[in-house]
């Protein structure tokens, strides 16, 4: 194995952690590696040279086809990258994420998932993240590999600085600390039923401990109920993973919750805990597959399965700072010797070493080979001419238009914008009407049906 070609099909953090960090492993032990989009032709090329395929996510487009096939016929092994539970459709409503799209996105959301889906079933190989998701792949016959998240040296060396400001923070303090802080960190806006886990635990801690404050990084509904305590919550915008550690080492207690019986959430990585640790910070989380290899409870972390035992551990770590210090030490030092670069690197060129001993399709023709890639370059070739020459049309079109715009006379064009706004503005007036004739309509009905009541707001403070 001397180069891998990575093909990724989604970006942000996902991408940064299981192409860019697997790069920089591989280079540790000399191994090359290209990354591409799932849409860069470049890769064309680079399949002819290179002697993996790791798809990251990709969606099932016609390059990626292209690029699978190749391989075969090459005598290399397409290996599906995922570090969430895409591949089994029947489940995809139990992704909180919908939750906060319109749709018209949360359809287009599903069809990428899909597509994703159909790449699996066409590789040979898989690469993950958790146990449970290398058993979900095991399950529809794929031969499955653990690859754990793992940091980068540039997350080392902030983490590094954030830990140091922290220690010279805590010395500067002389160990009387007068507040206790309990952190989230929210990377997106689907975490609402995640914190619902802990809400009752943490508004039982926030009444009776008045030093104990809250900090919520990124998006995130807090239960009105939190209202009370509003003079002890700092709230953050969501940071660049390079400022990340800043603020996790300005929280004394990390909080990572997971819906238990959800699927997505059980195939869930370890990140959120081993983040946290980096900077000496413990986190108490759901004893989700990944957290309970992660955390050894009482000696790396603390894990909490029910609202009594989040409230054990929430008191446990407010009322004794010598454990969260204990703990915190604790996780750092299992963070850097078990999801440094190094270590994980080792595991990853072994793993990738053994993909290829156990894969034994033997390579094709090198003439059929470079007939097949040649055709293939010549459709993309065809297609982006085909675009090109649409472009083209369109751009004459649109010239022919203006020309046409500009050569007649200003009162022609005042009375052309003024007949078009009118139209406009009767159109959204009639919508009104309509939208105000159905509420009155709505609100008699109402008023008029037996045994209406007013809404009432339960114990949480939502409308029942």
């Amino acid at each position: 194995m001397k180069n891998v070609l990575f093909l990724s099909g989604i970006d942000g953090d996902t991408r940064r952690y299981r192409c860019l960090h697997h790069q920089e492993q591989l280079a540790l032990h000399g191994v090359a590696s290209t990354l591409r989009t799932a849409d860069d032709l470049q890769a064309y090329v680079n399949i002819a040279t290179h002697d993996l395929l790791i798809l990251h996510r990709t969606p099932d487009t016609d390059v990626v086809k292209d690029l699978i096939e190749v391989a075969r016929l090459r005598g290399i092994p397409a290996i599906f990258e995922t570090d969430d539970l895409i591949f089994e459709p029947e489940l995809y409503d139990s992704i909180a994420f919908l939750d906060t799209l319109s749709p018209e996105a949360a359809s287009r959301f599903r069809q990428d998932l899909h597509g994703q889906a159909r790449v699996f079933a066409a590789s040979d190989f898989v690469l993950t993240t958790t146990g449970y998701l290398a058993q979900a792949a095991a399950r529809h016959g794929k031969r499955a590999f653990v690859q754990r998240n793992a940091c980068s040296a540039e997350m080392l060396r902030a983490a590094e600085a954030a830990y140091e400001l922290r220690q010279q923070t805590r010395r500067a303090a002389g160990g009387e600390q007068q507040e206790v802080v309990i952190g989230y960190f929210s990377g997106t806006g689907s975490h609402n039923r995640d914190f619902a886990l802990v809400t009752a635990p943490l508004l039982e801690v926030m009444a009776r401990y008045p030093h104990v404050w809250l900090h919520v990084s990124g998006p995130l509904e807090l239960d009105s109920r939190f209202h009370s305590f509003r003079s002890r919550i700092r709230r953050a915008p969501f940071v660049a993973w390079q400022e990340l550690p800043n603020l996790l080492a300005q929280v004394d207690i990390n909080l990572a919750p997971l819906e238990l019986d959800n699927p997505f959430c059980q195939a869930k990585s370890e990140i959120k805990y081993s983040e946290a640790a980096l900077v000496g910070v413990p986190t108490v989380a759901s004893p989700t597959d990944a957290f309970a290899y992660a955390i050894i409870d009482g000696e790396n972390g603390l894990l909490a399965g029910n609202e009594e035992a989040w409230l054990a551990a929430l008191t446990r770590l407010v009322e004794d700072p010598a454990e969260r210090q204990r703990l915190g030490e604790d996780a750092r030092r299992r963070v850097y010797a078990e999801y440094a670069p190094e270590p994980r690197s080792q595991e990853l060129v072994a793993t990738l070493q053994q993909i290829e001993q156990e894969y034994t399709a033997t390579a094709a023709d090198a003439g059929r080979m470079a007939a097949t890639l040649a055709a293939a370059m010549k459709r993309q070739i065809d297609r982006l001419q085909a675009e090109q020459h649409q472009q083209a049309r369109q751009l004459d079109q649109l010239r022919q238009t203006l020309a046409t715009w500009e050569a007649t006379p200003a009162d022609s064009q005042r009375d052309f914008w003024k007949r078009s706004y009118e139209q406009t503005a009767a159109h959204h007036t009639e919508a009104l009407r309509t939208i105000l004739a159905r509420l009155t309509n709505a609100e008699y009905e109402s008023r008029t049906q037996p045994g209406t009541q007013n809404p009432q707001t339960d114990s949480s403070g939502r409308y029942s």
